[in-house]
C-alpha cells in the first residue's frame, strides 16, 4: 500500500510541477482540397475509435512544436472537437500489480511520448487502452479506459518494459490476454536509415504475456516492422513492413518453415487499422525513406511530404487505393487511416492536426 501511495504522489506531483499542457489551435485551419482539419492535436501518429462510441483516442508523440514530451488526446468524430486525455489535470492510477508486476512504476511525465496504439474492447464500456511509449523508457503503458461517463476518461494501471536494442512502433492486443509489439529497428545503430532504404532487415515481432515477458516471434524479422494488428481468432499477424514496402500475414505459430505472405505496396507502409468491413486500412508515406527520416529528426512543425491509403483484403492478399495525396503546406506524412462512419481520419507523426475526409 505505501507503494501504491508513494507512485500516486510522484505522479501527481509531476503534474502540478507545470507538465500539463494546454489544448492549443492551430491557425488557420481551413479546408485544403477534399481535406477537413481537427487542428491542435500535436503529432498525432496513431488513431483508435473507443469501442461503441464516436470518440478518437489519437496519440502525440514528442518533437517539433510538441518540444520534448507529447501527450494523448481525445477527439469528437462528429463535431470536430478535442482535448488532452493524458496527462491532464487529474490524472489517475491504478496499478495493476497482479498483471503487470514486472513494471517499476508510472512514466515519466515530462518526457512522455506517445506513439503506436490500440484497444483491447471490454464490457460495459469497461476499455484496455495500449500505448507506445518513447518517453524516459521504450515501453507499452496500459490505461483503463472508461466510456460510461459524457466523455472517456483513462486510468494508468501498468507497463512492460521493451527488451533492450528495441524502438516499439506499434502494439496488438491477443486474444488469449497477451499482446503483440513490433520492434522497428535498434536505435543505437548508426546506420539505420541507410538499411531501411535498402530493405534489409532491422526489426521483428514480440509476443508478450503476463509473468513471462516479452518473446521473439521467429520468422517475423522484416525492415522496419511498424504497424500490426491481430486476426480475431488470434491465429494470424498482419505486419507493416516499412523497409519493404509491404503488408505481411504471418502465423502467429511463427518459425523459420511458417509460411508468410508478402504483398507489395508501393510506399512506406505506417499503421494498419481496421475498416468496419473487416479489411485493413493501410496508410503511409509516399516518398523515399532518407526524406522521411530527415523530417523525423527534425525540429519542423510539420512534415508535408506525400501519403497514400490503401484497403487491404488479407484474405485474398490484395490491395486497393482510397487516396493519394500530394504533400502541402498544412498536412503530410500520413501514418493512419481511421474510418468511422463515412468520415476517414488521418494522423501524422509530425504536425499540428488530424486530417479527414468523406468516403461519400
Amino acid at each position: 500500500m505505501k507503494a501504491f501511495l508513494a507512485a500516486g504522489l510522484a505522479f501527481i506531483a509531476t503534474l502540478v510541477s507545470g507538465n500539463v499542457r494546454p489544448a492549443v489551435a492551430a491557425e488557420p485551419c481551413d479546408p485544403v482540397g477534399n481535406l477537413g482539419f481537427v487542428c491542435g492535436p500535436l503529432n498525432s501518429e496513431d488513431l483508435v475509435q473507443v469501442s461503441g462510441t464516436t470518440w478518437i483516442v489519437a496519440s502525440g508523440m514528442d518533437g517539433g512544436a510538441a518540444g520534448i514530451r507529447g501527450s494523448l488526446h481525445l477527439i469528437d468524430s462528429v463535431d470536430k472537437s478535442w482535448q488532452v486525455l493524458f496527462p491532464n489535470g487529474n490524472p489517475q492510477v491504478r496499478w495493476d500489480r497482479e498483471t503487470y508486476g514486472d513494471c517499476p512504476g508510472p512514466p515519466d511525465l515530462a518526457k512522455f511520448s506517445a506513439h503506436g496504439l490500440n484497444l483491447r474492447p471490454g464490457s460495459n464500456g469497461a476499455d484496455t487502452l495500449y500505448v507506445v511509449n518513447h518517453g524516459g523508457r521504450e515501453s507499452i503503458e496500459l490505461f483503463a479506459l472508461d466510456a460510461k461517463g459524457a466523455e472517456p476518461t483513462v486510468v494508468w494501471i501498468g507497463c512492460a518494459l521493451m527488451p533492450a536494442h528495441t524502438w516499439p512502433n506499434s502494439v496488438a492486443p491477443l486474444p488469449d490476454g497477451g499482446m503483440v509489439v513490433t520492434d522497428m529497428f535498434d536505435p543505437a545503430d548508426p546506420k539505420v536509415s541507410e538499411k531501411l532504404a535498402t530493405g534489409a532487415n532491422t526489426g521483428a515481432v514480440y509476443e508478450w504475456h503476463p509473468h513471462k515477458g516479452f518473446t521473439l516471434i521467429p520468422g517475423s524479422q522484416m525492415s522496419g516492422n511498424n504497424g500490426i494488428e491481430v486476426s480475431r481468432d488470434g491465429k494470424w499477424i498482419y505486419v507493416a513492413a516499412w523497409g519493404n514496402k509491404s503488408v505481411v500475414r504471418l502465423p502467429r505459430a511463427g518459425g523459420a518453415a511458417a509460411k508468410r505472405d508478402t504483398l507489395p505496396a508501393g510506399f512506406l507502409v505506417d499503421n494498419l487499422r481496421w475498416a468496419p468491413d473487416g479489411q485493413l486500412i493501410v496508410a503511409g508515406q509516399n516518398v523515399p525513406v532518407a526524406e522521411v527520416f530527415a523530417c523525423f529528426q527534425s525540429k519542423a512543425p510539420r512534415c508535408t511530404q506525400a501519403w497514400r491509403i490503401d484497403r487491404w483484403d488479407t484474405r485474398a492478399m490484395t490491395l486497393r487505393p482510397v487516396i493519394s495525396e500530394n504533400g502541402n503546406p498544412e498536412f503530410g506524412d500520413a501514418t493512419v487511416g481511421l474510418q468511422i462512419g463515412s468520415d476517414m481520419f488521418v494522423g501524422t507523426f509530425r504536425g499540428d492536426r488530424i486530417a479527414y475526409f468523406s468516403l461519400k
